[in-house]
């Protein structure tokens, strides 16, 4: 029999961690103090509208489920909850650029769920036929996928209007710390989706993307809200986290932020069914934080950022959300069940000892030894699983191809000396503070802990300004440790923001000097690495030896 329990209520800044964001400013004051109420009498969802983009690419064998492929997990879960069996409407598009079929066949399967718990196969041989019969997914070139995805956008944004439909947007891929997000060869900003979206037509975001809370927050003076219904895996100045890497496959699983949603969509369908009432968004907002939260180490970095339309957070959580009516956790026990991990998490292990090799192979061991030895941050970290992945297949005695190589020498030197310019700024301004080597930065928790959480990410948007950490070109992912050290850092040793811009105005000027040591060292190795300059030092040292017999 159903049970009716008196009203309760939710005040979201009474849990410093809790971000929600209003939409008239783009920040947390516009709740403050505010109560809301967690149930509210059922209400029929509106039709919907779904576009699903997946940005990550197989170059280089990055769609690898020990690499990005954590974001494929996410796409395909998501593609097998949300399409019903039978009629499949004509209003879902999934969009990528990597053929399902070539992904089953290079990698077999893609997990998600926790290794040591409850995982599930959502692409393999099984689920394939199923995805092709139900015409969808739509695979295009690379180059041309943001430019389609915005077509696209644009026609559904018109579609969704014209139907009274409610669009749902999902986003699967890498961040940029200036909140865009990698698709193909691209990035998409949220300039792109602000301008096609309309003012008044309901709209829900969902990304598991580094920095996607950006796009919540006020952007700039003058600039115009998203005003959409948005959970966004991480904050403005922080990354998203998949599970924990498994030690019998060393692959991700997913991201907890898409695990937490599906958990709360199963648990909110199942209290229905007890109560005469629905749960509010709030209600379903504050159950995916505490969800996340119980996930443990994992989850208590993890910084999950909502945002209501128009601010309306006691909507039931249906036609808030705009997602299909469909039976969650039938789905999810229908998909083929994957014994947990027998081992702990590789997190927890330390790499074996470099064996022999190649001279290339020999000095990537050497820059691997050195930056794990530096504590450059979880491997569960978005930017840091494919990286972190190789490192320890290569120190645990696998080889990769010469291109291969070269790229992971590349990015493990740039994120060595990004913390060497870091230690080095830090060193010339005088600031006393302990060196980044050897230092964990969690910045998300130092954040949340700290009476005035506002200073650090006022602090970490003024040294993205001033581009104090730099990205070289050819680098794709941004390497978070030292930017936010310097954020810690300056925070923890300074007695005002006015001390702070000065010192930060201090490590600008001293950083030409590092910058222009860097640039000439990082080029003078490329060019010595070059074919045509190694065959003409050849030819040059032939000469002079003829010259001097």
């Amino acid at each position: 029999m159903a049970t009716t329990d008196p009203p309760t209520t939710i005040r979201p800044d009474a849990f410093p961690d809790f971000f929600t964001v209003g939409r008239r400013s783009g920040t947390r004051q516009d709740l403050a103090g505010r109560e809301f109420l967690t149930h509210c009498p059922p209400d029929l969802p509106p039709r919907h509208r779904i576009l699903a983009l997946l940005g990550i690419t197989d170059k280089d064998d990055l769609a690898s489920p020990s690499e990005d492929g954590w974001f494929v997990s996410d796409f395909y879960l998501f593609h097998y909850l949300l399409s019903p069996k039978s009629p499949r409407p004509p209003n879902q598009i999934w969009l990528t650029c990597e053929d399902p079929s070539t992904l089953v066949r290079k990698y077999h399967e893609y997990i998600h769920g926790d290794p040591n718990g409850d995982r599930r196969a959502v692409l393999d041989g099984e689920r394939l036929p199923d995805i092709l019969e139900a015409g969808n997914v739509r695979v295009v070139p690379r180059k041309v996928l943001l430019e389609r995805y915005l077509s696209t956008l644009r026609e559904q944004v018109a579609e969704a209007a014209r139907c009274e439909e409610h669009l749902v947007l999902l986003l699967f891929g890498h961040g940029t710390s200036a909140h865009g997000i990698e698709v193909g060869d691209s990035i998409l900003r949220m300039k792109d989706l602000r301008h096609l979206l309309q003012p008044t037509s309901s709209t829900t975001i969902f990304t598991t993307s580094c920095y996607s809370g950006g796009w919540l927050v006020r952007p700039g003076i003058n600039q115009q809200q998203l005003n959409t219904t948005s959970i966004t895996a991480s904050g403005e100045d922080n990354e998203s986290s998949s599970w924990a890497i498994s030690e019998s496959a060393g692959r991700a699983s997913g991201s907890l932020a898409a695990s937490a949603v599906l958990r709360c969509l199963i648990d909110a369908e199942d209290e229905t069914q007890e109560r005469t009432e629905d749960p509010t968004y709030i209600e379903f907002s504050k159950s995916v934080y505490d969800c996340v939260k119980d996930i443990g180490s994992l989850g208590n970095s993890q910084r999950i950022y909502f945002s209501a339309e128009n601010d309306e957070w006691e909507t039931s959580y249906q036609p808030r959300l705009g997602l299909p009516l469909t039976s969650y956790n039938d789905k999810w026990l229908s998909l083929r069940h994957i014994p947990p991990s027998t081992s702990s998490p590789s997190s927890t292990r330390s790499p074996e000892p470099a064996k022999t090799g190649g001279r290339r192979l020999k000095r990537l061991k050497y820059l691997a030894e050195e930056y794990f030895a530096a504590k450059p941050g979880p491997n569960e970290a978005a930017p840091n699983i494919g990286l972190h992945n190789c490192l320890r297949s290569v120190l645990n005695g696998a080889t990769y191809s010469e291109q291969k190589v070269d790229s992971l020498t590349e990015t493990t030197a740039y994120r060595l000396g990004a913390m060497y310019e870091a230690d080095y700024l830090r060193e010339q301004i005088g600031l006393k503070f302990p060196s980044i080597f050897g230092m964990e930065t969690p910045l998300a928790q130092i954040e949340n802990q700290s009476r005035n959480p506002d200073l650090y990410t006022q602090t970490w948007r003024l040294l993205l300004k001033r581009e104090i950490c730099t990205t070289p070109i050819g680098i794709r992912l941004h390497f978070p440790k030292p930017l936010q050290y310097l954020t810690i850092a300056l925070v923890e040793s300074s007695t005002s923001w006015e001390m702070i811009q000065d010192q930060v105005e201090a490590m600008a000027s001293k950083k030409k000097a590092w910058s222009r040591f860097i640039y000439k060292a990082w080029m003078g190795n490329r060019v010595a690495r070059d074919e045509g300059v190694m065959k003409s030092r050849r030819a040059f040292l032939e000469a002079c030896k003829k010259l001097r017999y």
